[in-house]
């Protein structure tokens, strides 16, 4: 699925059993992103989540800890806004960029996800990893 974790960078590639606008919306649309977003073990309500996918708008949104119900908000500004083939943003708390790319197969989506800043290593790698999980049973 990916490329090992690096501390500073990593890359996350993926393809998906849906077209690439219905993956583009699952990045962009509040509702679609509620269905998936955050790693394995946590839920990300709609009602906090706010989008203004366009550059220089921005996003905002909580994960919770299914576990221990631990609020986890997150959020940042959205530098491209490429509709379907790319988005990109900088987290507005801790130096993270992250790229957002979507390529069409002809039916199914080739996304890859690369990460650069303060990752949080191995451990957000393997975070990443299960939200996109999460993604692709979100599009059956």
């Amino acid at each position: 699925m990916a490329d090992t974790p690096v501390d500073r960078e990593f890359t996350i590639t993926c393809v998906f059993e849906a077209p690439r606008e219905l993956v583009w919306k699952a990045w962009t649309e509040p509702e679609q992103v509620a269905r998936w977003f955050g790693p394995r073990g946590f839920t990300t309500p709609r009602s906090t989540i706010t989008m203004d996918v366009r550059p220089g708008g921005t996003f905002e949104l909580t994960m919770i800890d299914d576990a221990d119900h631990r609020n986890y908000p997150s959020g940042g500004t959205f530098l491209e806004v490429d509709e379907p083939e790319r988005l990109v943003w900088r987290d507005r708390d801790i130096d993270l960029l992250v790229t957002i790319t979507f390529v069409d197969l002809g039916g199914r989506t080739e996304m890859t996800c690369h990460v650069v800043g303060r990752t949080g290593g191995a451990q957000a790698y393997d975070g990443w990893s299960t939200m996109f999980e999460k993604l692709a049973a979100s599009l059956d």
